[in-house]
């Protein structure tokens, strides 16, 4: 029997080395874990957001390190901030010198937000120790892949009143996170939309009154009190305003304007203490409830006829006042309020000037915004020429009373300005219609003709940008220049995206744009800011009902797609973390909630 061959002894020697080594690596010491969190941190701001995300794995530790917020607050400027601010003019040149392109965890004011401009991000009661920065950055990158979650928020089971009365439409508005509702059936509501809870009701009218809301607007000046102003208008000419208490959960009338022959009106805009509507005769009244100061004698008068009135009221809801609101400021009237506080009653406004246009048609667009100096109420609108059809902003700004001394605001300036002319394009068909509420909006006579198809659907005025929805599924942007001495607008930039009719279309300040298919389930988000042409990203909800298994799944899956070309999307509007969309199914109405948190 043969012997084993030895290993030689260089091997053995070799092998012992090379065992050595190993342990050696693997026993040396943590060179992370004694770093103190601070240092970690510091480390961890300057890895790309695909390193960052593997650290998160790799202990306890480490993921409360990836989830603090320093971190993704500087992932957050460099992705989401900074480029904004690169396409201010004169950022790049001016503001280099101050290190304002470079990312500071002390800077509290960036150039970012929802309504433009440099903003505070110490906002409110929300500090920069208590912001959420990765659910910030989150939330940011959703919007940008077009990722939410779809929740459809029912509105009541009351009888649809647009089989028997197409004028009775549901409107919607939408501020931070609370929608707000009205029609003739159910009043004025207030839903919270991340519980989907209805917050306050409360009716719009005495008993009996025909009146029907015609349009709505919402103002949140008061917003970090909790409070919302609104305002709604009225097809018989009135209009009427409310305090919205979010906190107590409860709404106040505070003004109600007189029904008035001039007609329907179709737009509001409210800013207090100002507020601006327009008929669809295209009169537009601009008030205010800062009224002038009276004499003394007038005062006597008018409080000794108030008290002659209120004995003849039994209703301890509603008394009566005096209304300079119509256009000719002699006409005295009944001013009925209901669900107020004492003290917290609104003055009857006073009309500060009336614009009368024999040109301009619908669709219209109304604003009020604060300036420096002044404010500007500016009127957006349409009116045909000889080559197609063009749009017009005129702005009007009020030079606010210095003192209780001098009588009232009064108007300082009035600027104009007006695209070029768009031709009319024959050769497309028209989209189907939005929805019979919004059908009626069209008078019947001009259906008949061929401008018809001439001009937009609707208009949306954010100062500075002004979007119009084309009847062809396309938009068109303008952007809109107002200094000391002069407004004017830029030709207009046509976006391309839909594959059916418009139905609606809202744009912020800050140049942030949704859209809204009128059938299926389109709805596209626009980056406008600094851009020559705007690119759209579509969104895509992730929670959709799934069908079974097999052939059954198809036929579900081919009739839900009938269903879903059945109803019709009217109203579209949005906030930092939500779309909100008005769909009609079978006569009833309820809100789409597309949640990007």
């Amino acid at each position: 029997m043969s012997c084993k061959r030895k290993r030689p002894e260089t091997d053995t020697a070799s092998r012992s080395t090379a065992l050595i080594k190993r342990t050696r690596h693997t026993a040396s010491p943590d060179l992370l874990s004694p770093l103190s969190d601070e240092l970690l941190l510091r480390i961890l701001t300057f890895l790309p957001l695909p390193d960052l995300l593997n650290t998160a794995s790799v202990s306890n530790r480490f993921y409360d390190l990836f989830s603090d917020s320093q971190v993704w607050k500087r992932l957050y400027y460099s992705r989401f901030v900074l480029p904004r601010a690169l396409r201010i003019p004169g950022f790049r040149d001016g503001s280099a010198r101050e290190g304002k392109l470079h990312y500071s965890s002390r800077r509290a004011v960036w150039a970012d937000g929802r309504k433009g401009g440099w903003v505070d991000m110490h906002v409110g009661n929300l500090t920069d120790q208590s912001r959420d920065w990765k659910r910030q950055y989150k939330l940011r990158h959703n919007w940008s892949k077009g990722k939410c979650a779809l929740e459809e928020l029912h509105l009541g089971q009351e009888p649809s009143l647009s089989e028997t009365n197409p004028s009775h439409k549901m409107l919607v508005k939408v501020s931070e996170g609370v929608a707000v509702t009205v029609d003739v059936a159910t009043g004025l509501r207030a839903w919270d939309l991340k519980t989907k809870q209805l917050l306050a009701q409360t009716r719009l009218d005495d008993a009996g009154s025909e009146s029907v809301p015609s349009c709505i607007t919402i103002d949140d000046q008061s917003l970090h009190d909790q409070v919302l102003e609104i305002a709604v208008g009225f097809t018989d000419g009135s209009f009427g305003v409310w305090k919205l208490n979010v906190q107590e959960g409860r709404i106040l009338r505070v003004y109600r304007h007189e029904s008035s022959s001039n007609g329907e009106l179709v737009g509001v805009a409210l800013c207090h203490p100002y507020i601006l509507t327009a008929t669809r005769s295209v009169l537009v009244s601009l008030y205010t409830f800062d009224r002038p100061p009276k004499t003394d004698s007038s005062n006597i008068i008018e409080s000794e006829s108030e008290r002659a009135e209120d004995e003849s009221i039994q209703h301890s809801e509603s008394y009566p006042g005096q209304v300079a609101g119509n256009e000719h400021g002699s006409k005295h009237s009944k001013l009925r309020r209901q669900d107020t506080l004492p003290g917290r009653q609104l003055r009857a406004p006073y009309l500060l000037t009336s614009l009368k246009s024999h040109t301009s048609r619908a669709p219209l667009a109304l604003s009020i915004r604060k300036t420096a100096g002044s404010i500007v109420a500016s009127i957006a609108y349409t009116f045909s020429t000889i080559q197609g059809w063009s749009l017009g902003i005129q702005d009007l700004h009020i030079r606010p009373s210095a003192s209780k001394t001098r009588s009232s605001p009064d108007i300082a300036t009035s600027r104009l300005a007006y695209t070029l002319p768009i031709r009319n394009s024959s050769s497309h068909v028209p989209s189907p219609p939005t929805s019979p509420a919004r059908h009626t909006d069209i008078p019947s006579s001009s259906l008949q003709g061929d401008d018809s198809l001439d001009g937009p659907i609707n208009l949306c005025y954010t100062h500075p940008y002004l979007l119009a929805t084309l009847p062809d599924n396309t938009l068109i942007l303008y952007l809109c220049t107002s200094n000391a001495t002069s407004l004017s607008i830029s030709p207009g930039i046509r976006l391309w995206g839909h594959t059916s009719g418009i139905s609606d279309a809202e744009i912020t300040a800050r140049g942030k744009a949704v859209s809204v298919s009128c059938r299926g389930e389109e709805i596209r988000v626009w980056e406008l800011e600094g851009r020559a042409h705007g690119k759209s990203i579509e969104v895509r909800p992730t929670s959709k009902p799934a069908g079974e298994a097999g052939d059954s799944a198809k036929d579900n899956l081919d009739s839900a797609a009938a269903v879903q070309w059945d109803d019709r999307r009217n109203w579209v509007g949005f906030d930092d973390e939500m779309v909100i969309v008005l769909k009609e199914s079978k006569g009833r109405e309820s809100l789409m909630v597309y949640d990007f948190t």
